[in-house]
This record gives structure tokens, C-alpha cells and sequence, in this order.
């Protein structure tokens, strides 16, 4: 599913202002990425894909890969 992929890209782009990015990205990778951002980032995607993170899942996913993984679950 190379659409996910590409729409987490173009989101984390938006949200994290860098033209880099790969799907081993993970939260503290730069220091744009902290908490706050993190759930800024996990939220537009809810938004986007019209899907729900439990809290759990927000506290638990740390990377892109581990992102994408459970938006293909949802």
C-alpha cells in the first residue's frame, strides 16, 4: 500500500517542516520531534485516514514503520 506510505509522508513533511524522510524515522530522531509533535503528527493522521489510536497505541508508536504497520491494521 504505497498510498499510505506517501500520505504519512506528506503529513509528517507538514507537520515536521523537513524535506527528509524515511520509514526508519523514529520519535527523537531530530528535536522537532518530541511529544508534542508526536501527537500533532498521530492526530492529523486519525484525521486523514479516518481512524482512531487508543492512547496505548500513541504511547507505543515510535517509528514510521510502526505507524504505517498500524494504519494498515486499522
Amino acid at each position: 500500500m504505497k498510498k499510505i506510505e506517501n500520505v504519512v509522508e506528506l503529513i509528517f513533511k507538514r507537520i515536521f517542516k523537513r524535506k527528509k524522510f524515511t520509514k526508519y524515522l523514529k520519535v527523537g530522531d531530530f528535536n522537532e520531534w518530541d511529544s508534542i509533535s508526536h501527537l500533532q503528527f498521530l492526530i492529523s493522521l486519525e484525521k486523514k485516514f479516518k481512524i482512531k489510536f487508543s492512547v496505548s497505541e500513541m504511547l507505543e508508536l515510535k517509528s514510521i514503520k510502526e505507524i504505517i504497520k498500524a494504519i494498515k491494521k486499522k
